[in-house]
């Protein structure tokens, strides 16, 4: 309800992108991103984005395109957050991810 809140707040306030990183400090901490990253973007016309960091928050940057979030951020030559993925890798992941969601 925090995370949903807060990306309201900043529509409210007139952002264009509506932007959050949050650090995860269980695995269970990045559903409830993902849950406000879809509330969101369902309810609002403007861009999602969303990431956690660290080893646990891989995983929002790879799912963040199916749950709202309209772009990720990787690794150029090298990372400038925690749990950033090479952008080679990621373009890698995403393509058998989308492969698997076409089926």
């Amino acid at each position: 309800e925090e995370l949903i809140a807060r990306m309201k707040e900043m529509d409210a306030c007139g952002a264009d992108i509506l932007k959050m990183a949050v650090m995860p400090e269980t695995e269970t901490d990045l559903c409830p991103l993902l849950k406000a990253t879809l509330c969101v973007s369902e309810d609002c016309e403007k861009p999602v984005v969303t990431m956690s960091m660290g080893k646990t928050g891989v995983l929002s940057r790879l799912w963040g395109e199916f749950t709202g979030s309209c772009i990720t951020f990787a690794a150029g030559q090298k990372a400038s957050a925690p749990g950033q993925v090479d952008a080679h890798k990621m373009r890698e992941a995403l393509e058998v991810l989308h492969e698997i969601a076409e089926k």
